[in-house]
């Protein structure tokens, strides 16, 4: 599974209503990071055309904030959006983590 947080730096979540530089791309093996990246956000990305966004094959988005437009265009083409108070990257992708593992029951 990857899952994309909104970053402009590499670590931090960035503040909402800035448009994002960015997002780290983390590889997750069902509860483990096995890898991740930094994909840069193009100029030219189509509003509503995932395949143009640095996230087009992920299955979530981690942010501090979306636009209703936005968050509709992403549920719509199957990402789940996660939305947190949380400033860095890393802690906020074990938060939607725990969430996950919670809520599908895998915890005994």
């Amino acid at each position: 599974m990857k899952i994309a947080v909104e970053s402009n730096d590499g670590k931090t979540i960035k503040s909402p209503f800035v448009r994002s530089e960015g997002y780290l791309v983390f590889n997750v093996n069902e509860s483990h990071v096995t890898g991740y990246e930094y994909r840069e956000t193009k100029d030219n990305a189509i509003q509503g055309n995932t395949e143009e966004l640095p996230f087009y094959d992920c299955e979530a988005v981690i942010s501090r904030g979306m636009d209703r437009t936005n968050l509709k265009m992403l549920k719509e083409n199957g990402i789940d959006v996660f939305i947190t108070f949380k400033t860095s990257a890393q802690d906020a992708l074990k938060v939607y983590l725990k969430e996950n593992i919670l809520s599908s029951g895998s915890i005994h």
